[in-house]
């Protein structure tokens, strides 16, 4: 793991913008507040795991993980599953 200029730049956005989307959110997800927390920071984790990365294969895997806890909890997961893959699927 290394920290360079644009990975920097990453870490700070990232730390940034996650507080933001919380607090966002967090007004339909009372119910679920633990759940809702505990998906965003692991979803912080790896995205600052992913820029901080130096090597490909780490990189390639971090960066593969990171929509995982957006199933976490779904209730249509059938459904969920093929908007990550046509998602996933469009961008690559």
């Amino acid at each position: 793991m290394g920290i360079d200029g644009l990975s920097l730049f990453f870490v700070i956005l990232t730390t940034f913008l996650i507080p933001i989307c919380i607090s966002v959110g967090w007004s339909g997800m009372r119910s679920f507040g633990k759940e809702y927390i505990t998906a965003f920071l692991i979803r912080e984790f790896l995205m600052i795991a992913v820029s901080c990365m130096l090597d490909p294969l780490l990189f390639y895997v971090l960066s593969e993980s990171v929509p995982i806890p957006m199933l976490c909890g779904a209730e249509h997961l059938l459904f969920t599953g093929i908007k990550l893959f046509l998602c996933r699927g469009l961008v690559q």
